[in-house]
């Protein structure tokens, strides 16, 4: 009875504490192709004013967005390769560091205004997990 109760609490047990996708949302504001600033985060931990930066490799269609908060950081990769639509890229983001540790997210990148104009508003909707 007890080796059964055992099995029965191990199979519950990741179910229970597995992690559900929340929904994400960012606006942030690009000085440059290597500097953007949030403007408005629904995520705590990234508030308002914190920069993203980026390495580009335009060859691949690719970025790799850092976001630097207090006691953490993740780098993730964006895919600016996608069909003609609305959406300009998808972005994923693996484990960070420190409060960001096992943070996962992935998000479709939007814009609002002239992209090539440093008062375009850049969106990040998608999902995020632990």
């Amino acid at each position: 009875m007890a080796g059964a109760m055992i099995v029965a609490f191990a199979t519950l047990v990741p179910s229970v504490f597995a992690a559900s996708p929340k929904p994400f949302h960012l606006d942030k504001t690009c000085a440059s192709d290597v500097l953007c600033t949030v403007v408005s985060s629904d995520f705590k931990w990234i508030p308002a004013d914190t920069d993203v930066t980026y390495v580009t490799d335009w060859d691949n269609w690719l970025t790799y967005p850092t976001i630097a908060v207090r006691n953490g950081s993740t780098t993730g990769v964006c895919d600016w390769n996608q069909p003609p639509g609305e959406v300009l890229a998808k972005c994923s983001f693996g484990d960070g560091t420190g409060r960001l540790t096992s943070f996962h997210l992935a998000v479709d990148v939007t814009v609002t205004g002239d992209p090539s104009s440093p008062d375009a508003m850049w969106h990040w909707d998608g999902f995020y997990d632990f």
